[in-house]
């Protein structure tokens, strides 16, 4: 059966400075009143592709590296296309989730909606803070997917 709920999933590692910026966004979301489900993962393939399971939209937030002014966020859609190299095992991920999505689609396990956000970082050092940058994309991220799913509006503060 197809689940109708949309699924954020927040990609990184927690201790990777700026590689936390997908779990930021779903640690900020999760026991807030939304009508999504959100859940943490470290981008395996395996992780990915179980989550996918019988779901019809998802939305991932990730950390990349492309060159890109830090902070910058890109938008793919991921059935549109291959998502670009730099979503590839840029950090602490055993594959970067442009191969878990090319390995659902493989498999036929890709949401009938399938959406990347990837936050351009610049230092994933285990134990570096997460970079101002980040921080500001972070909260931009997380006020376009409460508008994105109409939940109520993250404070300004925020």
């Amino acid at each position: 059966m197809i689940v109708a709920k949309p699924l954020v999933i927040g990609v990184g590692n927690p201790m990777g400075g700026d590689d936390a910026a997908g779990r930021l966004v779903v640690q900020w979301l999760a026991g807030r009143t939304i009508d999504f489900d959100v859940i943490e993962s470290f981008g395996g393939a395996a992780d990915l592709v179980t989550a996918f399971e019988d779901r019809a939209h998802v939305l991932i937030v990730d950390a990349c590296l492309s060159g890109a002014t830090p902070g910058t966020i890109h938008r793919f859609d991921a059935r549109a296309a291959p998502l670009p190299p730099f979503l590839n095992a840029v950090s602490s991920h055993a594959i970067g989730v442009g191969e878990g999505i090319e390995l659902a689609r493989a498999l036929e396990l890709l949401p009938k909606i399938c959406t990347v956000i990837a936050i351009e970082g610049t230092d994933f050092t285990i134990g570096a803070p997460v970079s101002p940058a980040v921080t500001g994309a972070v909260k931009v991220c997380i006020r376009e997917i409460l508008s994105r799913f109409q939940a109520p509006a993250a404070p300004a503060s925020q």
